[in-house]
């Protein structure tokens, strides 16, 4: 009988396989951590929005207003709100000059416009609106973005 030698199959190398892996592995790594710092620098490039923060002007304002030839007199408390807290320095070092800006402003309007709605809420933008021009940083003027009436009496 005469033998016959099976030969082994020959090994394969298990190199090629351990390197794609390895390579798939380094770009897999690579690009997830290319997306993790770009959502990053996008995230640090949006400026985080502060809370509001209101500022009360101090004293409460009192004018005289017409009503067809009759006096009538309003009292209105104020509050500005804004989100950077550094303007409200700026709305107490210029108070005398705001103050009579909003003084002037609301003796023109008369007190049958004031009565209405509409007419209050028109008071309330033009009086921002003099609150931001009395304040000599325009830029720091525009980050006051609104004024509320706390208080608001007329008799």
């Amino acid at each position: 009988m005469s033998e016959v030698a099976v030969a082994a199959p020959p090994k394969k190398s298990l190199m090629p396989i351990m390197l794609a892996v390895l390579v798939a592995a380094g770009v897999a790594g690579g690009g997830g951590w290319y997306y993790a710092t770009q959502r990053g620098e996008a995230a640090a490039a949006e400026p985080a929005i502060l809370p509001a923060q209101y500022h009360k002007l101090d004293p409460a304002l009192v004018v005289n207003i017409d009503d067809g030839g009759g006096l009538r007199y309003l009292q209105v408390e104020l509050q500005v709100m804004a989100r950077d807290p550094a303007v409200f320095a700026a709305v107490d070092t210029h108070a005398p000059a705001i103050r009579d800006a909003l003084l002037t402003l609301f003796g023109r309007y008369p007190y049958a416009r004031l009565m209405a709605p509409e007419g209050r809420e028109a008071l309330r933008g033009e009086a921002l609106t003099a609150i931001r021009t009395a304040l000599p940083d325009a830029e720091q003027a525009s980050t006051l973005e609104a004024l509320y009436f706390t208080s608001f009496v007329m008799q």
